[in-house]
């Protein structure tokens, strides 16, 4: 049970160095399209809970415009 605590502990300390070691090109917009589409589903539905669903129909396309726009570059 020792080794086996002891090899888990390394593999869970050593991970990180594996991750930091990696070079990668990778920017933050995949995850900012995740953040922003829940981000907009909210205010679509809280207008359309507030306002009915033709405010719903015009604030809509805005909402949606400024999340893309909100985005991080590539």
């Amino acid at each position: 049970m020792k080794r086996f605590t002891t090899i888990s502990a390394g593999l869970i300390l050593g991970s990180p160095a594996l991750a930091l070691a990696a070079d990668h090109s990778a920017s933050y917009r995949g995850i900012g399209w995740i953040y922003f589409v829940f981000i907009g589903g909210i205010l679509i539905y809280g207008v359309n809970d507030a306002f009915g669903k033709k405010a719903m129909y015009v604030a809509a396309p805005i909402i949606l415009g400024w999340c893309y726009w909100m985005l991080p570059p590539n």
